[in-house]
């Protein structure tokens, strides 16, 4: 007996260090697939974060309070060349911009994506009422009024939403859990995409298909609204 595991041993031991080695292999090739996913997650989340960043700096950067009022629209219109008036502070069909809406679309979360784009058909249903009040302003009194009427209810609106976008920013950046509260929208007729009224009731929004809101980046007094 002692002679055969003697003579065994070799084996054992050679059978052994395979195993050993085979062992280190997997670890290994484990180890450096975790540090890969690693990687990769903080790299995503360094983009993800630079996002949040930009978007919160384009809710700035196009408040329309911080935009002329219809009368001061009106006045650009009459002295400006004939053409067109520049409504909002970026250029939305710009490639920068463009650029950046595909961030938004690559690294936002489903709950930061559906509210940015809330926030743009917000947006564009403040751009619609203003060019609606810039056409009968000083023309019809009745019109213009119920136009301007309306697009108060727009600049409440525009709020509202940048208020929750920037409150989904703020929790994901905390690593906190946030669900978008649920939203009730209504936009103006045959106007598709635009939103001026927008409320956040109680309950969870379930439908996070965003919303593509038309891009009105300029002001034409010709036509009828």
């Amino acid at each position: 007996m002692v002679d055969l595991l003697s003579d065994a041993l070799p084996y054992i031991s050679q059978a052994a260090t395979l195993v050993i080695a085979a062992a280190a292999v997997i670890f290994s090739h484990r180890a450096s697939k975790e540090v890969g996913q690693r990687e990769l997650t903080t790299k995503m989340w360094e983009k993800r974060t630079d996002t949040y960043t930009e978007i919160l700096r384009a809710t700035q950067d196009l408040d329309p309070t911080r935009r002329p009022t219809p009368e001061g629209f009106a006045t650009q219109s009459n002295d400006a060349p004939p053409g067109d008036v520049q409504l909002l502070a970026r250029d939305l069909e710009s490639e920068e911009w463009k650029e950046f809406t595909a961030r938004v679309d690559s690294f936002a979360s489903d709950e930061v994506r559906y509210l940015f784009y809330l926030w743009l058909a917000s947006l564009s249903g403040w751009s619609w009422l203003i060019m609606k009040c810039v056409i009968h302003y000083g023309s019809d009194p009745v019109k213009y009024n119920e136009a301007e009427s309306e697009l108060q209810r727009s600049y409440k609106a525009t709020h509202s939403v940048c208020l929750e976008l920037t409150a989904q920013v703020r929790a994901e950046l905390a690593f906190k859990q946030r669900n978008v509260r649920k939203v009730s929208v209504t936009g103006p007729d045959k106007y598709f995409g635009a939103v001026i009224d927008v409320e956040f009731i109680r309950g969870k929004q379930t439908n996070l298909e965003p919303l593509h809101a038309a891009r009105l980046s300029m002001l034409r007094r010709s036509g009828e609204i």
